[in-house]
């Protein structure tokens, strides 16, 4: 039985483990999300400054 419990003991922790990276997943897609996001602000505020520019020169 000693086996068997051992067995148990390293099945719980690797489900603890599979929970933990999981949750660490979720963070991380945020955070990519997050940073998406900002991305496309600062491109968008490239682009109209560009436009502004393009506008003065022509």
């Amino acid at each position: 039985m000693e086996i068997i419990a051992h067995l148990e003991e390293r099945f719980e922790k690797m489900l603890q483990k599979i929970k933990q990276l999981e949750e660490e997943n979720a963070f991380l897609l945020e955070e990519l999300e997050q940073e998406k996001l900002r991305k496309d602000e600062v491109r968008g505020r490239i682009e109209s400054l560009l436009s502004k520019v393009e506008g003065t020169l022509d």
